[in-house]
C-alpha cells in the first residue's frame, strides 16, 4: 500500500503532467479524444501501480512519458486504429480555430507533411515539437542514443522543410 506521502507527490506529478500525457497520446492515436482518455488513464494507472519502482533522482517527467512510450507500443501491437488524414486535419483546424487563418494553413500543411514521414520519425517531430521534450528525454523514452535522435530529428526537419518548400513553391506558382 502506498505512502500517504507518495500518494501526495504522485497526485501532484499527476496535475502537473497530465495534460502533456493526454496530448502526447492524443496527436499519436488520430485525435480521438475518448480513446486518449483511456488511454491516459489506463497510463496514469499502471504509473500509479510502479510508483515504488520510480527512481526519485531521475525526473519524472521522463519516467511517465517513457511509459506512455511502451503503452503506446503495446496498444498499436494489438491494435492497427487510424483516422483518415482528411479527418484528423478538420480536428487539428477546429483545435487551432482560435489562430488565425493564415496559422491553420501553415499547421495544415505541415500535418500533411508530418504524415508523410516514417512512423518513428513521425513520433520523433511530435515529441519534440508538439510534446516539448528534449533530445535526452527523447533518447531515455526511445532507449536510444541523444547523437541518434539529434541526427533523426535532423533529417526529418530537413526532410518537412524541403518538402514544405516545394510545396510552397507549387501553391505559388
Amino acid at each position: 500500500m502506498p505512502q500517504k506521502a507518495d500518494i501526495e507527490q504522485f497526485t501532484a506529478y499527476y496535475e502537473k503532467h497530465k495534460t502533456s500525457i493526454f496530448n502526447y497520446i492524443l496527436y499519436r492515436i488520430g485525435f480521438n479524444r475518448d480513446m486518449a482518455e483511456d488511454l491516459t488513464s489506463d497510463i496514469f494507472l499502471k504509473a500509479f501501480e510502479h510508483f515504488d519502482s520510480y527512481d526519485k533522482t531521475r525526473p519524472f517527467k521522463t519516467w511517465i512519458f517513457t511509459i506512455a512510450h511502451n503503452h503506446l507500443v503495446n496498444y498499436y501491437a494489438g491494435k492497427k486504429e487510424t483516422l483518415p488524414l482528411e479527418e484528423a486535419l478538420e480536428i487539428a483546424k477546429e483545435v487551432g480555430s482560435q489562430n488565425s487563418a493564415e496559422h491553420n494553413m501553415t499547421m495544415e500543411r505541415i500535418l500533411k507533411l508530418v504524415s508523410h514521414l516514417s512512423e518513428s520519425q513521425k513520433d520523433l517531430v511530435l515529441m519534440k515539437y508538439v510534446d516539448d521534450l528534449g533530445n535526452e528525454e527523447i533518447a531515455k523514452i526511445t532507449g536510444k542514443e541523444e547523437g541518434a535522435i539529434r541526427t533523426a530529428l535532423s533529417r526529418a526537419t530537413a526532410t518537412l522543410r524541403d518538402q514544405y518548400n516545394i510545396q510552397f513553391q507549387e501553391d505559388t506558382l
